[in-house]
Order: C-alpha cells, then sequence, then structure tokens
C-alpha cells in the first residue's frame, strides 16, 4: 500500500468540498493510505496579483504542512503549477533550491491516477459523452491533456469528446475575471458554445476553478450544463 497526502485547495474546500471527498475515494480505491492537507492556500491568489511577500507567507505554512509527507496530491493543475513552478522562486539561493525539493514531492492528481501502478487493475465503467477541458496551466505549465484524456478514454462506456477549441482559455485566470469581466465573459461564452457544438451536456475539468466560472456563465445564459472534476467523474465510475 502506498502512501499519500491530500492537498485540497482553498478555494475547493469552500465552493465544492465534496469534491475532496472524491478525490480521496479514488486514492483510496487505488490502494493509497490517504491524509488530508485542508487549509492552507498555495499563494496564486497573493502571487498573480503582486503580493510577493504575503504568497511566500502563505505558501510558506502549505509546505509546513506538508512536511513529513513524501507524495502530496493535488486536485488542481492551477494549484500544482504554482507549487512546483511559482513557489520555489520566491526564496533565493539555497533556500530556494530547498523549497525547489519540497516542491517536486506535490503531484497533479490527474497525473498521479495516470502513473499508479494500480490503475490497470480497478474496473472503471460509467455510460454517457462528456466533453473534456484542459486548464491553461495544465495544459500549458504541467503537460496534463493527453494524459487525462487517455485516462477517461480508459472507462468503460464513456464517450469522450473533443472540444474542437480545447488550447483555448475558459476566460476565468483569477484576478482577469475581476479585473477584466467583459471579456471574461465573452470567452466564456465561447467556450460553452465549443461545448454546446459537441452535444454534450456534462464538461469535465482538473481545475474546479475554471468549471465554477463555466457554470456561473451558463447558469446566466440559462445554457443546460453539469461540470464534474475529474476526482467526481472517476469516482462516479468506480461506484
Amino acid at each position: 500500500m502506498g502512501k499519500a497526502a491530500l492537498f485540497v485547495p482553498c478555494y475547493m474546500a469552500a465552493l465544492r468540498p465534496e469534491d475532496g471527498r472524491h478525490a480521496r475515494r479514488v486514492l483510496e480505491r487505488l490502494g493509497d493510505e490517504v491524509s488530508t492537507i485542508v487549509g492552507p492556500c498555495c499563494g496564486q491568489p497573493a502571487f498573480n496579483s503582486g503580493y510577493r511577500s504575503e504568497a511566500r507567507s502563505v505558501g510558506r505554512a502549505l509546505l509546513r504542512a506538508a512536511r513529513g509527507h513524501e507524495t502530496i496530491v493535488i486536485p488542481s493543475g492551477s494549484c500544482t503549477s504554482m507549487v512546483q513552478h511559482y513557489l520555489p522562486g520566491l526564496w533565493a539561493g539555497p533556500r530556494g533550491e530547498s523549497i525547489k525539493r519540497m516542491s517536486d514531492r506535490f503531484i497533479e492528481f490527474g497525473a498521479y491516477v495516470a502513473a499508479h501502478p494500480n490503475v490497470a487493475e480497478i474496473a472503471l465503467r460509467l455510460p454517457g459523452a462528456v466533453a473534456y477541458h484542459d486548464s491553461c496551466h495544465g495544459r500549458r505549465e504541467l503537460g496534463l491533456t493527453e494524459g487525462a484524456v487517455d485516462l477517461l478514454e480508459q472507462i468503460e462506456g464513456l464517450d469522450v469528446r473533443r472540444l474542437a477549441y480545447e488550447a483555448e482559455c475558459c476566460g476565468f485566470g483569477g484576478a482577469f475575471t475581476l479585473k477584466e469581466p467583459e471579456v471574461s465573459v465573452a470567452m466564456a461564452e465561447a467556450k460553452l458554445a465549443d461545448v454546446a457544438s459537441r452535444g454534450v451536456r456534462v464538461l469535465v475539468s482538473g481545475d474546479l476553478s475554471c468549471l465554477a466560472h463555466l457554470e456561473a456563465t451558463a447558469r446566466a445564459t440559462e445554457q443546460p450544463l453539469e461540470t464534474w472534476t475529474l476526482a467526481e467523474l472517476l469516482d462516479r465510475a468506480l461506484a
């Protein structure tokens, strides 16, 4: 049995805590002994707004909470990218190198599941059709696209429909949606039109932040849409 710590991002704990539970159940079905880290933020909101000192303070709290764990799984490409690529740069010299070694212990949920030695031994079945949306961080900074789609295609009965413009951003971008709301909504509407053109009503992503933005836009425009995190989809497929 392997050991993994599950870091539930702060926005997930606040908006849809059940997605953290979905992720935990999937890891347990893979045979892992799972502990949970809930509470700290990865520091991304402060970092993206230019508050590097505050981001360093918040990130330090997360690293402290993760101390003692060799593998920390994050159900968010956005948060994983922050920890792996940006958090170490907030410290200079040997301290930054030490932080980098620690940040390398963090891995995105879908990547962890796809590479797990037991994933081929569990039965995954879920009839229906879904579209898959990449987050920008997941696609461009972590290279998660094909691994996630390959994982979905292992699910018996599931029709995975690729989006025509799958590389396009959903329009969220954290503070971007507040600073440029009209552009943000227009980008979300374009993404939703792409989803509708695939003939599906379920959209799956590794990032709840993208899904929350798209779901809110769909609700405002009265477009029928269900949004599932990758963790929820896998949990449903295991049921």
